[in-house]
């Protein structure tokens, strides 16, 4: 005979925690990690001997710290599309979310392989993106994201209130 093992739920108190501080959790993280990726590597020169000093660029260096701009508005804006149910706010988000993806692709994405005067001066160097690099790209998708799913589900909570008339 079969043993069925009883798995546990958790309260009806804390799903309903996940569900609503869980999204921005997740926001919050974005924000932060936009502002982390601009003390990190956003692209590192490696050359087959020594390279001086410079052959690693941090991401606030190269765009004049504008995601971290960005993911420090983005905490508020997170607040209010997730605890306050503002749809302005989750436009706020997803505008934010894109622009962030904007400047990486226009400003950051086209000098990743360039080795600039390193690469002039020392045979076989190569640039390749650092960890600053990916945590921009990763934290930009999910603002734009979350806000999106945000901005859908406010649309779709609106349809379904039924209109007053008085």
């Amino acid at each position: 005979m079969a043993r069925q093992i009883a798995i546990p739920r958790p309260p009806d108190a804390v799903s309903a925690a996940v569900g609503r501080f869980g999204p921005l959790v997740v926001l919050a993280l974005a924000g932060i990690g936009l502002i982390a990726s601009e003390f990190l590597t956003y692209r590192e020169i490696v050359a087959v001997t020594v390279v001086p000093e410079g052959g690693i660029t941090m991401g606030g260096e190269h765009h004049g710290y504008a995601l971290g701009l960005i993911g420090l508005v983005s905490l508020p804006m997170s607040y209010g599309a997730v605890i306050g149910r503002s749809r302005p706010a989750a436009a706020a988000v997803t505008v934010l979310g894109a622009l962030a993806l904007a400047i990486a692709a226009i400003f950051d994405v086209p000098s990743l392989d360039d080795t600039g005067l390193i690469g002039r001066t020392y045979d076989l160097a190569e640039a390749s993106p650092g960890a600053g690099f990916w945590l921009e790209i990763a934290c930009a998708a999910v603002l734009l994201a979350g806000g999106l799913l945000l901005l859908r589900r406010r649309v779709a909570g609106a349809r379904r209130r039924p209109t007053r008339r008085d």
